[in-house]
């Protein structure tokens, strides 16, 4: 059997993604590549290169919205300023135009209480990211920061010794990570979804899951029992080789099967991995040889 080794080494030729959700609901999906990663270190940097280049534009945003809150600020100061002078330009001439010994019912609003008024009434309609961060007692500057350089609250990190990744997240500024099964085999993650600082069950497997596959001649032999179901297996591959080699596997020990069928006018093969799914290759050929002889039982 000849094959090419052309698959990803994540496993999957699908897109695989995790997503992190803010503390202020704002959501970033970020992809993986797909391209072979010799060791988990190569992956953690990718993934937090990943994280670094998908959450830019947040911090643009966030860094609008702050100047455009500050220009809002002060033009409340004016307001303010304006309204108190006009109340005390009233407040003179109704003090004059009074009799001498009356007094005043209601006292006259400083310029920080009227600017505090006008400040509380437009908090109320402030969109969600603002209100946040007014209720939350942050600022604009460490979200600006965050955002810009989010690795320094939402990072991943292999343990050599452990030979664990880890998730190290910071509750003031993110809510959770969320990522696909396949990634979360790959990292050892036991949980798809993530809320705090974690590290992963299980040892990174780099292959993704493939390290064998299955060769299934459907509606040629007769099925064979493979763990705890049936199936058309001509035979178990263990993958050898690196990344864009073309693998040649020669078998000493023939596995022979009963055929379903006489007579043969075309053989449908499959390669699929353990898990079921489609060999994700990617190019190249595959080349399978078999051979048929007369059974001696009748």
């Amino acid at each position: 059997m000849v094959y090419p080794y052309s698959w990803p080494s994540l496993g999957t030729t699908s897109e695989q993604f995790f997503t992190v959700t803010w503390q202020t609901n704002e959501n970033v999906r970020l992809n993986v590549s797909s391209s072979s990663f010799l060791n988990p270190q190569q992956l953690k940097e990718n993934l937090n290169r990943s994280l670094e280049e998908s959450c830019r534009d947040l911090s643009a945003k966030m860094k609008a919205i702050h100047i455009e809150y500050i220009n809002k600020l002060k033009e409340l100061k004016n307001q303010a300023r304006q309204e108190y002078k006009r109340v005390s330009e009233l407040k003179k001439n109704e003090t004059t135009s009074k009799p001498e010994h009356s007094v005043d019912s209601i006292p006259l609003k400083t310029e920080t209480e009227i600017y505090s008024d006008l400040v509380t009434k437009m908090n109320e309609d402030v969109d969600n990211v603002i209100k946040f961060l007014l209720t939350s007692g942050s600022d604009f500057d460490s979200w600006e920061h965050a955002y810009l350089k989010p690795v320094s609250v939402c990072n991943f990190e292999f343990y050599e010794k452990k030979n664990r990744f880890s998730l190290f997240l910071n509750k003031s500024f993110i809510k959770s990570v969320t990522m696909t099964d396949q990634l979360a085999y790959i990292l050892g993650f036991d949980k798809l979804e993530i809320f705090e600082t974690s590290i992963a069950k299980f040892m990174p497997d780099m292959k993704g899951g493939v390290s064998s596959f299955h060769v299934y001649a459907p509606g040629l032999i007769e099925p064979m029992i493979i763990g705890d179901v049936t199936a058309p297996v001509l035979r178990i591959v263990n993958i050898r080789g690196k990344q864009d080699e073309i693998i040649e596997e020669q078998f000493l020990f023939v596995q022979y099967h009963k055929l379903l069928i006489k007579e043969i006018s075309e053989i449908f093969i499959e390669i699929r991995t353990s898990s079921g799914a489609l060999m994700p290759f990617q190019y190249g050929t595959c080349t399978l040889t078999l051979h048929f002889k007369k059974s001696t039982y009748f």
